[in-house]
């Protein structure tokens, strides 16, 4: 990879598995409005540390992860 780092070169760096940093770094990819209530402490009573990380295959459009997350 020219230019950068790879996920696995970054995870080692972390200490982590590839796998659990790529888990987390899918987080940067959510809606702002579910990060804010997040932060807040706003967010559903079904959305945790465990199932966000569980499954990170969050849909693109920000709209569709608010309805999958049950912010909508």
């Amino acid at each position: 990879m020219q230019g950068g780092k790879s996920v696995a070169e970054m995870a080692r760096e972390m200490g982590v598995t590839r796998s659990y940093f790529t888990r987390v770094l899918r987080l940067s990819f959510l809606a702002p409005t579910i990060l804010r209530a997040i932060v807040l402490g706003r967010q559903p009573p079904s959305v945790s540390a465990s199932t966000l990380t569980a499954d990170t295959r969050f849909p693109i459009l920000w709209k569709d992860q608010l309805a999958q997350l049950g912010f909508a």
